[in-house]
């Protein structure tokens, strides 16, 4: 019995430690890889066969906006259940053909109470900062991620292309 026991545990062992990893390795399809296709505890896919297609699009349809020659694609999420229309945000190295998704979902400002938050002296909700000649990537309204969250507070969150981690990461 115990032995029945133990094979039935590493078998489960098994299973649970492929279904972890397959999620975080990269997918290629339609020429383009995406280098992770989702984040732990987001509900937001990256590889799905319509994403995939439209990043291909972008690459080639697209000049490079940031960092150089990159693109930075921003898109609505298909994400339901919030309050609030969600936009993710992906860097493509058209050289590479390569997809780095973006850690945050990103949302208008908003204050107590779920109350619009202008952002800027034109009333906007939402502010995207970067341009071609920059690898810094600001935004100004709400950042939303599994225990990182942030509400605006009147100044833009912004984030540095880093090579080596292979996407944006934060300046504080």
């Amino acid at each position: 019995m115990l032995k029945k026991t133990s094979l039935m545990f590493a078998a489960s062992l098994v299973i649970l430690g492929l279904s972890s990893t397959s999620n975080a390795a990269p997918k290629t399809k339609y020429g383009v890889t995406v280098v992770e296709c989702e984040f732990d505890y987001e509900d937001e896919e990256f590889c799905t066969d319509s994403r995939l297609k439209s990043y291909a699009k972008v690459m080639k349809e697209r000049k490079p906006n940031f960092d150089g020659n990159k693109i930075i694609y921003i898109f609505e999420t298909n994400v339901t259940g919030y309050m609030k229309t969600l936009y993710r945000l992906v860097v493509i190295d058209p050289a590479k053909k390569k997809v780095m998704p973006f850690g945050y979902a990103l949302s208008a400002a908003s204050g107590s109470g779920g109350k619009p938050v202008a952002v800027n002296n034109k009333g906007d909700t939402m502010h995207y900062d970067f341009n071609l000649k920059s690898n810094r990537f600001c935004f100004s309204g709400d950042i939303d991620a599994y225990r990182m969250s942030s509400n605006y507070m009147n100044e833009p969150f912004c984030f540095k292309y880093d090579k080596s981690e292979q996407g944006l990461v934060r300046e504080y």
